[in-house]
């Protein structure tokens, strides 16, 4: 209960990245660094990638069609801007698989976009498994997740940067992760759910070579808002053996219209086991 309420003392809401006033990009390039990545390039767009910052270079014709399509990346996004037109809004759609930006054409000119991101961008296949800290914790981020289903998906933008669509029960989200040793952790969530639409029942399992070791069952919480997001304690898992896992997010009955936002997983190892 202490420890539930240590959590729930800890409130994450969204926020919007920005700009600073004056900034402007016009005349901008790719760096001399930056390299090229091919897996990105195609259909009139050009994809570099340096630290943390992803560039796509639009011809004219794509430029015109205002929208190109990359796939989904690992790694959340903390700003969107067309160099020539630093102003101008640029959308960002998520879906299961692939992103989309778009934008309202201005005149037949080539468009450079610049992708500030929260980490070095991978693809999903490229995607290290996550590793314990000092104390034996493990963190598990949202862009980690591996998401199966109809609708579930990770969305990249800065005020959500979360695993979310969760409205279809079968839908369902995975981690890989290390533990470098035996024992009981204690799991909790940051998690957001809109107004009036806690409640529902879901389960985490801790599995390795296709056999459950571990699983807590849970509630989630109505935190006002699905980009209001909260740690809710789950419970604890005790696991028999060091190595790798996959943690796997599944609902049981969805209360409303969706079950839940998950930004991050933590896992902190206990000194002794749970009573």
């Amino acid at each position: 209960m202490l420890q539930n309420t240590l959590y729930s003392l800890l409130t994450v809401t969204s926020a919007f990245v920005v700009l600073a006033a004056g900034t402007s990009l016009a005349g901008e390039t790719v760096p001399e660094g930056a390299k090229p990545w091919p897996e990105l390039s195609k259909d009139g767009v050009h994809a570099h990638v340096g630290e943390n910052t992803l560039w796509l270079q639009v011809d004219k014709v794509a430029s015109q069609a205002g929208r190109v399509v990359i796939p989904r990346l690992c790694a959340s996004i903390r700003s969107v801007v067309w160099c020539q037109h630093p102003d101008a809004l640029v959308k960002v759609a998520p879906e299961p698989n692939e992103w989309i930006f778009s934008w309202k054409p201005k005149g037949e000119e080539d468009a450079l976009l610049k992708i500030r991101l929260d980490t070095q961008p991978l693809l999903p296949v490229d995607c290290p498994i996550a590793t314990p800290n000092g104390d034996g914790s493990v963190m598990l981020h949202a862009y980690q997740a591996n998401t199966f289903g109809e609708k579930l998906r990770f969305e990249p933008q800065w005020y959500k940067n979360t695993v979310g669509y969760w409205a279809v029960a079968t839908d369902y989200a995975t981690w890989k992760l290390k533990l470098d040793a035996p024992g009981t952790y204690s799991v909790a969530v940051l998690q957001g759910c809109g107004s009036g639409q806690g409640g529902s029942d879901a389960k985490l399992t801790l599995s390795q070579a296709d056999k459950v070791e571990a699983e807590v069952s849970f509630q989630t919480i109505d935190t006002g808002h699905f980009q209001n997001f909260r740690w809710n304690h789950l419970g604890f898992v005790t696991v028999t053996t060091a190595g790798e896992y996959e943690l796997r997010i599944a609902p049981v009955k969805i209360a409303k219209g969706a079950l839940f936002d998950v930004r991050t997983i933590h896992l902190v190892k206990q000194a002794t086991a749970a009573q």
